[in-house]
């Protein structure tokens, strides 16, 4: 896998999975007609969500967060990733996604999260 991390995106911690809408007025505005989430996770201020088009990641930016940058990674553009779970003495896990001409988007998730659901879905959307 490249080396290179995505040029505009440093890790993200995106912690645990939330209910479908919890970041909604985060993103909302930046989702296509008909486009579905079908997964959710958020952080203390970094958030992920999963529609069935590609993965946005929510950034807030500065003390406040009021300024929001969302990063859009559509599934087809995804090339690999790699999944990592959280071991003994470990505090998270890790999702690594790489892209073709973008480098590697890295994603950390909350000790017991699933990620075998996580690699399930992302298998299915860019391999299925």
């Amino acid at each position: 896998m490249a080396d290179l991390v995505h040029p505009f995106l440093s890790k993200k911690f995106v912690g645990n999975p939330t209910s479908i809408g919890t970041s909604a007025d985060r993103y909302e505005n930046f989702l296509m007609a008909g486009e579905q989430v079908q997964m959710e996770f958020k952080g203390l201020r970094d958030a992920a969500v999963f529609t069935d088009r590609r993965m946005l990641v929510i950034d807030p930016q500065g003390l406040r967060g009021k300024k929001v940058s969302v990063s859009s990674f559509p599934w087809k553009a995804i090339t690999a990733f790699s999944l990592e779970n959280s071991g003994t003495f470990d505090l998270d896990a890790e999702l690594k996604i790489c892209g073709s001409g973008w480098g590697v988007c890295e994603l950390m998730f909350t000790k017991g999260v699933d990620v075998s659901k996580v690699a399930q879905f992302i298998n299915e959307k860019v391999f299925g």
